[in-house]
């Protein structure tokens, strides 16, 4: 589920990515803790944002690298929720659940030929592929929020490397799960269906 989350208590405000998300609630993944037991939350749907009262539920740690702060899964229940942020996650929850039945995948593939087959045999195991020709199109792609677009397949492209592509997207999109295109392209299709099972979107086809 595509969305960020900012709390706001006592002790300043905390931001993180919406994981999970209902009409009562939220699983939210944050780099540090809310202290505070009520807690006002302004929540970030693509264009649409709003404001709830929320109460924390749980914590769980999520492991990182040594060194590294720790990042913490956060679940929150839902209070005073107006009309206009109720619609609003009507709307995302509705995208998530059409993307969870198209499963779109992003291929970046300067290969012509290859990336024509890659993208025949995407849609026949039942995904959509979307190959962007420019830059400015693979960013539009993965910052349509009604798109879900959670998994991303590359090879060197626009004068970048695929190490290079790869920091870029991790960078800019830490959700995007990546996945390296290589010539064989029954292999290339498993690893998109393979990082497509490990997104959040997927896991709301399952539930």
């Amino acid at each position: 589920m595509r969305g960020v989350a900012v709390f706001y208590g006592e002790a300043g405000a905390t931001a993180g990515t919406i994981e999970n998300l209902s009409r009562t609630g939220a699983l939210i993944n944050v780099t540090g803790i809310p202290t505070d037991r009520a807690l006002h939350v302004e929540l970030k749907l693509g264009i649409d944002s709003g404001w709830v009262g929320a109460h924390p539920l749980r914590v769980e740690t999520i492991g990182r690298g040594p060194g590294a702060p720790r990042d913490f899964r956060i679940a929150v229940r839902f209070e005073r929720v107006d009309d206009d942020v109720q619609y609003a996650i009507d709307a995302a929850i509705s995208s998530a659940l059409r993307a969870a039945q198209q499963r779109p995948i992003l291929v970046i593939d300067e290969q012509s030929a290859r990336r024509r087959d890659l993208t025949n045999q995407l849609a026949r195991h039942g995904m959509t592929p979307l190959a962007p020709r420019t830059p400015l199109e693979a960013i539009d792609l993965l910052t349509r929020t009604q798109l879900h677009v959670n998994v991303c397949l590359i090879a060197p492209s626009f004068g970048q490397t695929t190490a290079q592509l790869r920091a870029l997207v991790e960078g800019s999109f830490p959700w995007v799960m990546i996945a390296e295109i290589s010539d064989d392209i029954t292999e290339t299709v498993a690893r998109a269906a393979d990082a497509w099972s490990g997104t959040d979107v997927a896991r709301i086809a399952t539930s």
